[in-house]
């Protein structure tokens, strides 16, 4: 038996259409890109309570806005802000965290900038978790004591990792 020889046209492969399929029916859209930004506290707390962000595209589309690279370096640069703020002086501009909690916690919060700079996979609950601690001005980073911020920080880093 003589095999023969065909010709294949070039272009993309079967295996390289079938990830572009997947990916656009897996995509949430600009749509739900756009109203997840406009929601972000709301889906934020949900993934934080739990979600499932494959629940909904707007679940979906701030998962993906939370781990996507921008996100990441933004809190990455939102966790050297802390600690910076922590040891400058004191401004009526902005609001000051609390110092010494800050500071106690100083490595296992630049272990967590580190994560987020790294390229292993994140989790969207964690990082929600992180983006509350940095912004939420009555919480454990601007009002409470070394070992609040320390169990915070254990959690967002073992919901960030998907240790949880």
């Amino acid at each position: 038996m003589v095999l023969q020889h065909t010709h294949v046209a070039p272009g993309p492969s079967f295996s390289s259409r079938y990830g572009l399929a997947t990916e656009r029916a897996l995509k949430p859209g600009r749509l739900a890109g756009l109203l997840a930004r406009a929601r972000a506290g709301a889906l934020n707390e949900s993934l934080i309570a739990g979600a499932d962000p494959a629940d909904s595209r707007l679940l979906a589309a701030r998962a993906l806005q939370l781990t996507s690279p921008r996100s990441r370096a933004a809190l990455a640069r939102g966790v050297d802000t802390l600690l910076w703020s922590a040891q400058a002086a004191p401004s009526r501009w902005r609001v000051r965290p609390q110092r010494d909690a800050v500071c106690a916690n100083a490595s296992a919060l630049g272990e967590l900038a580190s994560l987020l700079v790294s390229a292993s996979p994140l989790y969207a609950r964690g990082m929600a978790l992180l983006e509350r601690l940095l912004t939420d001005g009555t919480g454990a980073a601007y009002h409470g004591d070394a070992e609040v911020l320390g169990r915070m920080l254990e959690e967002c880093r073992a919901a960030i990792t998907g240790s949880d």
